[in-house]
C-alpha cells in the first residue's frame, strides 16, 4: 500500500496544495483514502499470488497479478543474498531479502519480504545449496559485531550532508522548479505578508517585471527558494546516505546507510569494473568530490545511488581513501592531456556555437536575450573541459578524465576493460585529433567513457599496453 502511494506522492501534494489554496479540503481526504484502498487491494492481490520455493538446483520464484511470472535462479549462478529494511518492516518484524545473480540486464533480482527468522534460514539453505553446486563465492552475510563497526574504514560526517545537499543535482533541480513556479510562490508570499513595503510596488507579478519594479522583493525571492530546495535536498539526502559507512573485510566491501530504508550491502571487489571520481563545478570551488563504481552482480535496482562509494570527500584525501578500501585501483594520476591546438574545439562547441544559438534566437524572441548572461559560464567551461581532459596507461589500468559539466576521472583495470575505440571526424582528422572510447560491462548496459580531442598517435601506445597485458594473462 505504501510502495503505491509513493508513486503518486507527487500529484497528491500538487493537488492537495492546488485545493487547499481554494478552501477545498474533502477532495484531498478522499483522494488519500482512494490511494490507500487501491494501493491496499493491489498489495493484498500480489502477496496472494507470490510463492518461492527451493529444491538442490534451482530457487524459484512465482508472481503476479494478471501476468504470471516464474523466475529461475540456478544455485550456482547466484551472487548475492542481500538485506534490506526500514522502519516501517522493523516494526512489522520483517525484512527484504533479494537474491541475486550476475548476468541479468536488470540487475538480477529476486526480492521477498520475510521474516527475519525466515529470511536467515533461507540465505543459509541458498547457500549451501550454492556451495554445494560449486559456487564456493557465496557467503554469508554475517551480523556486524561492535568491533566491526569500530573498523569502519569511511564514515560519513552528519555536516557533509548539508554540503551534499547544496551541491546536488536534487538542489539544482527543486531550485529551478521552485523558480519555474513563483507566481504560486508569490501568490502564497503575498497574501502572508499583505502589507509588507516588499509586496506593495507590485501590482501584476512577472520575473522580469518583479526584477525591474522591485529588485529587492526579487532577489528576497530567489533566496527563499534556495533556502527551500536546500531544505528539501538536506532532507531527501539525510534519509538516503545517512549512517553512510564503508568497510573491507578481505575481499569484500560491506556498505551501509539509510535513515528510513537501512541498506546493508556485500560486494566482492572483484566484480567491480571501473571506479570512478566526479567532481561538480561547485565542488571543485570548495574542495570536495565523491567517488562511485560500475560493478556486475551487484545493482538490483538500476538506481545511481546504489553504485556509491563515497558520497562526498575532501579532495586531497579521495586517493588515499581509494589506496585504503579499494588498493586494486590506485593510481597515481599522470595523464596526457589535450594539445593546444584542441582547445579551440572546446571553445566552439562548449561557448561559441551555444552563444550563437542565443543571439539567433534573442531576435525572435527579446525574452531570450537574458540567456546571454550565461556567457562567462559556458567560457570558464569549456576552459575545464579542455583542461581536465586526458588519459593514461599505468601498471594494469587505463585512467580517463572528462567533464561535460562534472568532472569524471575512471580507472579501469585491464580485467574490466571490454574495448577501446579510436574516432575521427573529418574536422578532427584536420588537427591530428581523435577522440578515445573506453568500453566497460556492467549489469544494465556496456558503459563507453570518453576522452575526446585527443592526439591521434596515443592510439597505438594503448594497443601495445592492450597486448602486453592481454599477453601477460
Amino acid at each position: 500500500m505504501f510502495t503505491f502511494i509513493k508513486g503518486f506522492i507527487f500529484w497528491l501534494i500538487v493537488i492537495s496544495f492546488s485545493e487547499i489554496r481554494k478552501g477545498q479540503y474533502l477532495f484531498p481526504s478522499l483522494y488519500l483514502i482512494g490511494m490507500m484502498l487501491i494501493g491496499f487491494v493491489i498489495g493484498l492481490l500480489r502477496w496472494l499470488n507470490t510463492s518461492y520455493d527451493l529444491d538442490e538446483e534451482h530457487f524459484h520464484l512465482k508472481k503476479g497479478i494478471i501476468s504470471k511470472t516464474h523466475e529461475t535462479y540456478p544455485h550456482i549462478k547466484i551472487s548475492g543474498v542481500h538485506y534490506q529494511s526500514n522502519r516501517l518492516l522493523e516494526s512489522l518484524g520483517l525484512t527484504s531479502i533479494s537474491i541475486e545473480t550476475a548476468g541479468k540486464a536488470t540487475g538480477a533480482s529476486a526480492t521477498l519480504f520475510l521474516k527475519k527468522e525466515e529470511a536467515y534460514k533461507l540465505e543459509q539453505n541458498i547457500i549451501y545449496y550454492a556451495q554445494e553446486s560449486g559456487n564456493e563465492e557465496l557467503t554469508a552475510n554475517d551480523e556486524e559485531s561492535t568491533e566491526d563497526k569500530k573498523r569502519n574504514d569511511f564514515v560519513l560526517p552528519w555536516k557533509y550532508l548539508i554540503i551534499m545537499s547544496a551541491t546536488s543535482n536534487s538542489f539544482y533541480i527543486g531550485f529551478a522548479i521552485i523558480i519555474s513556479s513563483l507566481n504560486q510562490v508569490y501568490d502564497v508570499l503575498s497574501s502572508m505578508f499583505e502589507n509588507s513595503f516588499l509586496f506593495s510596488k507590485v501590482e501584476e507579478f512577472s520575473l522580469s517585471g518583479l526584477f525591474l519594479s522591485n529588485p529587492a522583493l526579487f532577489f528576497t525571492m530567489i533566496l527563499i527558494s534556495a533556502l527551500g530546495s536546500w531544505a528539501i535536498g538536506i532532507i531527501i539526502l539525510s534519509l538516503r546516505y545517512a549512517n553512510f559507512t564503508v568497510r573491507r573485510e578481505q575481499n569484500t566491501i560491506h556498505i551501509s546507510y539509510g535513515l528510513w530504508t537501512m541498506k546493508n550491502i556485500s560486494l566482492e571487489v572483484d566484480r567491480i569494473q571501473a571506479i570512478r571520481v566526479q567532481e561538480g563545478v561547485v565542488r571543485r570551488w570548495i574542495g570536495f568530490n565523491s567517488v562511485a563504481f560500475d560493478s556486475i552482480g551487484f545493482d538490483a535496482t538500476g538506481e545511481a545511488e546504489e553504485a556509491v562509494l563515497l558520497p562526498l570527500v575532501k579532495r586531497n584525501q579521495t586517493w588515499s581513501l581509494i589506496n585504503k578500501i579499494v588498493p586494486e585501483f590506485y593510481v597515481e594520476p599522470n595523464l596526457t592531456y589535450s594539445p593546444v591546438r584542441a582547445r579551440i574545439r572546446f571553445y566552439l562547441r562548449g561557448a561559441i556555437f551555444p552563444l550563437l544559438v542565443i543571439v539567433g534566437a534573442g531576435f525572435i524572441w527579446s525574452m531570450l536575450w537574458w540567456l546571454g548572461v550565461i556567457a562567462p559560464l559556458l567560457v570558464y567551461l569549456s576552459e575545464l573541459r579542455y583542461r581536465d581532459n586526458g588519459i593514461q596507461t599505468v601498471s594494469n589500468k587505463v585512467i580517463t578524465s572528462s567533464r561535460l559539466i562534472q568532472k569524471e576521472t575512471v580507472v579501469i583495470p585491464w580485467q574490466g576493460l571490454q574495448s577501446v575505440m579510436r574516432r575521427e571526424s573529418f574536422f578532427q582528422r584536420r588537427r591530428s585529433l581523435a577522440t578515445f572510447e573506453l568500453a566497460v560491462a556492467t549489469d544494465q548496459t556496456t558503459l563507453l567513457y570518453k576522452a575526446a580531442e585527443l592526439d591521434t598517435n596515443l592510439y597505438p601506445s594503448i594497443i601495445e599496453f592492450l597486448q602486453q597485458e592481454d599477453s601477460r594473462k
